[in-house]
């Protein structure tokens, strides 16, 4: 794996339309054969709701991502093991990912120790950007591969992630394209420690070997 010495930001953001309706004077009518009402209300109450879901829409060069799917903490990545310890750091990339297209670095923020610089810098970073309403085109954040460094006792592995970037534009709050670059690959070491609360990056910076 080699080192890039780069890093770069997504956004993204959702709309709700609102739709208006009216009825019209009522007019008289025959009323029905008791049974026929009672069997449509009964097939109406018990017909399902129909569920509509949000699509989600990558950034473009004219608007910011739409209804970014929210990452979910893996099983795996609670358990205190080395493999957990990896499927917790590809949640990290998964959150970083997430944080860059819509801006909200809370549970990012949480995932590293007051210690880790890198951790912290991100998040901040990251609101920095969406405060001056830039936003990123591509750019998304993959982990295609892990290497185990050392365990010195079950609560503490080191390990290095390769982290895999699409090719980028940064847009300005006007559209204007700020910056570009083509698809990145990464190294970062990681150090996480195992506690009460479960998993916590400790220290994370780009790997040299």
């Amino acid at each position: 794996m080699k080192r890039v010495v780069s890093w770069c930001v997504l956004v993204a953001l959702s709309c709700v339309g609102l739709v208006a309706c009216g009825t019209g004077p009522a007019g008289p009518s025959l009323s029905p054969p008791p049974t026929t009402t009672t069997a449509t209300a009964v097939r109406e109450s018990s017909s399902p709701s129909p569920v509509v879901t949000a699509v989600y829409k990558p950034a473009t060069a004219t608007s910011k991502a739409q209804n970014v799917p929210v990452p979910v903490m893996p099983e795996a990545a609670k358990k205190e093991t080395p493999e957990g310890a990896k499927a917790f750091v590809g949640y990290w990339v998964a959150m970083l990912s997430y944080a860059y297209q819509t801006g909200d670095v809370k549970t990012l923020d949480t995932l590293g120790a007051p210690g880790c610089r890198l951790c912290h810098s991100q998040p901040t970073n990251i609101a920095a950007e969406w405060s001056n309403g830039a936003w990123t085109e591509g750019g998304k954040l993959r982990v295609p591969d892990f290497e185990i460094k050392a365990t010195p006792y079950p609560s503490r592995v080191t390990l290095v992630a390769q982290i895999d970037q699409d090719a980028i534009k940064v847009h300005d709050r006007n559209g204007k394209i700020t910056a570009s670059r083509p698809g990145e690959v990464m190294a970062l070491a990681f150090v996480l420690d195992y506690s009460k609360r479960g998993w916590l990056i400790t220290d994370a910076k780009f790997w040299t070997p």
